[in-house]
């Protein structure tokens, strides 16, 4: 990548020396400050994540060491002060969506291999293992920065994966080190056996599961045998349970052993990364799915209803009868029970039960969740196939039961951390046809999640304010995973002119204080500033109110897609940030393409009339030195300083 030659004295844009980075931060915490902001949160796909430099094999993980820089990176140049992870669980070779995955099992494509070279996983796999990996990749390497290759990480067949092989060799080498009584191995062992003790009610049929798959050559358990289908059904007599749990945990006593292994080490990967961003004064919140894995309803079956799935109403989907078909399995809501506001438990039901289990899970892993499709907690909707057609099962209303179990569960997982009172730990997603009953019930109660990609139907801030929702109990994006990129939004002149008319009409915008002084930026066509100023404006918008987030395609200025959402498309899931993060940020800013916060925060002190010329004042200055090219990285710009060809001016 061609840098443009420093020019001794020049005060020209560039990255921040380590100094000016000091000063930069400090100034976006006073605009932040100024702006009453409570959270700004990065939504974080693993999959999205960079990987360390050499050891690429294809995916990213947050679970990793390098998250440590990536995330003080984020944290430095944007004020984020927490990130909101997306679903961890496991994922199949034709299904990547992290929405089509498990609750309680970790994915063990997203396990950090580069942590198992270290002393504290007794060094069970060296880093030559994971180089070699990265080096032998058969495909294009620019792409791999820039896409998670799937197919190399889990292989069309799971045993050919790349990351299934190095954990199996890193199981294998465990046992080695195990059986010669090696220290840290044995101390590794303890760790391991400790958590399958705490973690026996869901990992122990999670193994099994895993089992079976291998014993029969197949996850379809439709062809599977009867006892093996439903084994724990309450129809099973017990003994006949207890003997076949016995039967395969004594002929699969090395799959089973591995599966579990590689749960403990994605558990121990979880808790260090969650530990460090806390350190950071960041918090982490998780994702946690409306539905269950096919695994997760075998292992449950009788909260389940069979040959029913949660879905939602959509006239854009006339071929299925108007109803967008998740195939997820619904549960029986007659076996919930009740729990009072007080969080009385006593009267739950079997499925009840469950969900207050799956919700513990949750607020132990995480510092709070975000409730996907929360709205079925009060107006779920099912329905059935039959013959290929698909009808709607029409269900009574649930009212606040499964609120009152999710906060129940938190009290009990976070203790002092969890206020009942102000529950901010739980993000409700509330969109769609049939989420007004529960937005009403739960208004200013649970933040709720919304984007401005619907600004024309006045999904905006201002608006949401005057439907009744308290500053702080809404979080907003510019859109999120299944919504279009603000780069190809901003190309769409149609929707550009509605969203700008709906700011105008809510916010004092001057189009002048939207752009740049900067040489890169004038030398545009008016139709590049028009974008460029339209993206500046909907970043803007968000921090208008007082909590937002923001997706890290958008925030590195990338057009592609995280998802497009009821669409099997083959670059769906695939986006991420590549290794070299630092120089493709700086570089994409001074482009106009990104997240330039002190722009950002200028403009929406201006929209929201906050008078303070000074603080403006200098986030235009930091704003321009982003908009500019330069050395793309602190380091050069570090050096370029010592030699005396830059000048400092933050």
């Amino acid at each position: 990548m061609r840098i443009n030659p420093i020019i001794p004295n020049q005060n020209f844009g560039r990255a921040f020396t380590t100094e000016e980075k000091k000063a930069y931060v400090e100034l976006i915490n006073e605009a932040k400050d100024a702006l009453q902001i409570q959270d700004t949160t990065a939504i974080v796909f693993d999959f999205n994540t960079p990987s360390e430099k050499g050891y690429n094999t294809g995916i990213g993980t947050t679970f990793s060491d390098s998250l440590k820089n990536f995330m003080s990176f984020l944290k430095s140049m944007t004020g984020i002060t927490s990130i909101q992870l997306q679903p961890q669980g496991k994922i199949t070779q034709n299904n990547a969506s992290p929405y089509s995955g498990t609750n309680y099992a970790f994915g063990d494509h997203i396990i950090d291999l580069k942590k198992l070279t270290k002393k504290e996983y007794a060094n069970i796999l060296s880093s030559d293992d994971i180089k070699k990996a990265a080096e032998e990749y058969p495909r294009d390497k620019i792409t791999r920065e820039y896409k998670t290759d799937y197919e190399y990480v889990l292989g069309s067949k799971k045993e050919d994966g790349i990351q299934e092989k190095l954990l199996k060799k890193a199981y294998e080498n465990y046992k080695v080190a195990f059986e010669a009584e090696k220290p840290e191995a044995v101390s590794l062992y303890n760790e391991f056996m400790s958590f399958q003790k705490e973690n026996s009610s869901w990992l122990d049929k999670n193994a099994l599961y895993e089992a079976l798959i291998v014993h029969y050559g197949t996850s379809d358990i439709s062809q599977w045998s009867e006892t093996d289908r439903m084994l724990y059904s309450s129809e099973i007599p017990d003994s006949v349970r207890q003997n076949r749990i016995a039967e395969l945990k004594s002929q699969y006593q090395e799959v089973i052993g591995f599966e579990n292994f590689k749960q403990f080490i994605a558990s121990k990967q979880q808790k260090e990364s969650r530990i460090f961003l806390n350190s950071e004064n960041i918090k982490l919140y998780g994702d946690c799915l409306i539905g269950f894995s096919q695994g997760e309803m075998w292992a449950n079956i009788d909260c389940f209803r069979e040959n029913l799935y949660y879905g939602g109403p959509d006239p854009g989907c006339p071929e299925t009868n108007c109803i967008q078909t998740w195939g997820l399995p619904a549960l029986d809501y007659t076996k919930l029970g009740e729990c009072t506001d007080d969080g009385d438990l006593s009267k739950l039901g079997e499925v009840g039960k469950f969900l207050y289990d799956k919700y513990t899970e949750f607020f132990k892993r995480y510092d709070g969740i975000r409730m996907d499709a929360a709205w079925q907690f009060v107006t779920p909707f099912i329905y059935q196939a039959v013959n290929g057609n698909y009808e709607e099962v029409k269900l009574p209303e649930i009212n606040f039961t499964i609120f009152n179990i999710m906060k129940a569960a938190a009290k009990n997982a976070l203790g002092d951390k969890f206020d009942e009172n102000n529950p901010n730990n739980i993000m409700l997603e509330l969109v769609g046809i049939s989420a007004g009953k529960s937005r009403e019930m739960t208004l200013n109660t649970y933040p709720h999640l919304y984007t401005t990609a619907y600004a024309e139907y006045d999904e905006t801030p201002a608006k949401f304010l005057e439907k009744g929702y308290q500053n702080g109990k809404f979080y907003v994006g510019v859109g999120c995973h299944d919504n279009d990129s603000l780069v190809n939004l901003s190309k769409d002149t149609g929707k550009r002119k509605l969203h700008l008319d709906g700011m105008h009409r809510d916010y004092n915008i001057d189009e002048n204080k939207l752009k740049y002084s900067a040489k890169e930026y004038k030398k545009q066509t008016e139709a590049q500033k028009a974008e460029e100023d339209f993206r500046t404006a909907k970043f803007a918008e968000i921090f208008t109110s007082a909590k937002q987030f923001f997706t890290l395609p958008d925030m590195f200025g990338m057009s592609e897609r995280i998802n497009i959402s009821g669409k099997s498309d083959k670059d769906n899931w695939t986006v991420r940030i590549p290794s070299d993060y630092e120089r493709f940020y700086y570089t994409q800013l001074s482009k106009g393409y990104g997240l330039n916060m002190p722009k950002v925060l200028s403009n929406a002190l201006s929209m929201r009339n906050i008078d303070d010329s000074q603080l403006i004042e200098k986030c235009n200055k930091a704003a321009e030195i982003l908009r500019s090219n330069g050395p793309m990285t602190e380091e050069e710009a570090n050096n370029a300083f010592k030699t005396g060809k830059l000048e400092r001016v933050l």
